[in-house]
């Protein structure tokens, strides 16, 4: 076990943009393509990854300021803190769940794909943390080891059975590859959510009809429709609300029209990427397993590039700000985890099928849960981080990542039974 702690404490230290291409080619080697082909694929899977985060680290320089702006116009005074995902990593990578937590999860996802309960495999490895912050949780505030490890992988099969069931509407929606599945514990736990406020539109008169979509946009209003512009447009909105005066709300405007233009393409080189891998599989359970269909569970990232989902995460965040200060009971102020909500609204597109006002309406809703849970996990989450030695007494934090319904459930669940 101390050997795969120090493997997983390697993958850390080397960051998913060094760790994934090396994974990506030895599966790729373990799948039958040329080594050239399987380290061209890994290569390329770590340049669309930095390239994915050089952009949204460049979006949130601009956005964090207009955030704290914000608030600040508004008066906030939570007391939780949204410390961002990076103190999750830290919880998981420091918990003594990690060794056995990652071993079960590879045994348990090849066994359940080979029974045909599951389909994708998850070969996401840097992602685990999230499955293990939410077990060390239930670890800490159980006291039981057992319940910690009984927490993780139940939320991995939950995630996994999720990814198989949605894999195709992200195909069709936001143009994820064949193959591949979305596996991301605290984005795809929201997608059962979506999906369900999907079904209550369509059940709203007028509501339910209405259909804008990025195609329809751009044929009504021209190049004012085109996610550049309208990426400006919104950014300099962005800087208006957060006082910025004209060309402050400029510079914001050109920054999120540079975010639009550019994601789309590094996730372009990530779907180059993923693709020959994808297929390569494919063929290889095609001739060991005839007859069963397999995914490649992937970061939600791959999909972070869409324009709807761009579109859709730059108005969200305002919203979510405003939310923050007039919802009952709601102690979390997002921020640390606002550069990354891209991620959180991907299933908000995919459910509303691309249609941005449905998209919008069902990440508002998304963005409520994610702060109300955030705020049910925070004591528990604080003194896991606490010690663990992520952070110091004294705050009390959560984030969005840790606000994903399925961390609420377990520790739900834990509360019944311990207390």
């Amino acid at each position: 076990m101390e050997i795969i702690t120090k493997i997983f404490t390697s993958i850390s230290d080397l960051g998913g943009a060094l760790a994934m291409p090396i994974v990506f080619t030895v599966f790729g080697l373990i799948v039958g393509m040329k080594l050239k082909d399987a380290i061209r694929s890994g290569l390329l899977y770590g340049v669309g990854f930095t390239g994915l985060w050089l952009v949204l680290e460049y979006f949130l320089v601009g956005v964090a300021d207009a955030t704290v702006a914000i608030s600040d116009n508004l008066g906030l005074s939570l007391d939780v803190a949204d410390a961002g995902w990076m103190v999750g990593s830290t919880i998981a990578f420091s918990s003594s769940l990690l060794p056995v937590a990652v071993v079960a999860i590879i045994v348990l996802n090849v066994v359940l794909i080979s029974v045909g309960f599951l389909k994708t495999l998850n070969i996401d490895l840097w992602n685990y943390w999230i499955f293990i912050t939410g077990g060390a949780m239930i670890y800490n505030y159980t006291g039981s080891y057992v319940a910690g490890l009984v927490a993780t992988l139940a939320m991995f099969v939950v995630v996994t059975k999720m990814a198989d069931i949605y894999a195709k509407k992200s195909w069709d929606a936001i143009d994820v590859p064949e193959g591949i599945s979305l596996p991301h514990c605290d984005t795809i736990s929201m997608a059962p959510i979506n999906f369900l406020t999907n079904k209550v539109i369509d059940l709203i008169p007028g509501l339910k009809d209405v259909d804008v979509n990025l195609d329809t946009l751009q044929e009504k209003i021209g190049i004012f429709g085109e996610p550049v512009f309208m990426g400006f447009i919104l950014g300099f909105v962005l800087g208006l609300c957060a006082g910025y005066g004209f060309v402050g709300s400029l510079n914001l405007g050109m920054i999120s029209a540079t975010t639009m233009v550019l994601m789309p393409k590094i996730c372009g080189v990530l779907m180059e990427a993923l693709a020959p891998i994808a297929e390569a599989t494919q063929e290889k359970i095609m001739t060991k397993f005839e007859g069963k269909e397999i995914y490649i569970g992937m970061d939600a990232a791959v999909a972070a590039g869409h324009p709807t989902v761009l579109l859709t995460s730059i108005i969200v965040i305002p919203v979510m700000i405003l939310l923050a200060a007039v919802l009952p009971g709601n102690r979390m102020l997002p921020f640390g985890d606002l550069s990354s909500m891209a991620l959180y609204v991907i299933w908000a597109v995919v459910a509303s099928k691309g249609n941005m006002v449905r998209s919008l309406i069902t990440a508002t809703i998304g963005s409520i849960v994610y702060m109300y849970c955030g705020s049910f996990v925070a004591e528990v989450y604080t003194a896991t981080a606490v010690a663990c030695g992520a952070v110091e007494a004294g705050t009390l934090i959560s984030s969005i990542s840790a606000g994903n319904p399925l961390y609420s459930i377990c520790l739900a669940i834990a509360k019944i039974f311990v207390h």
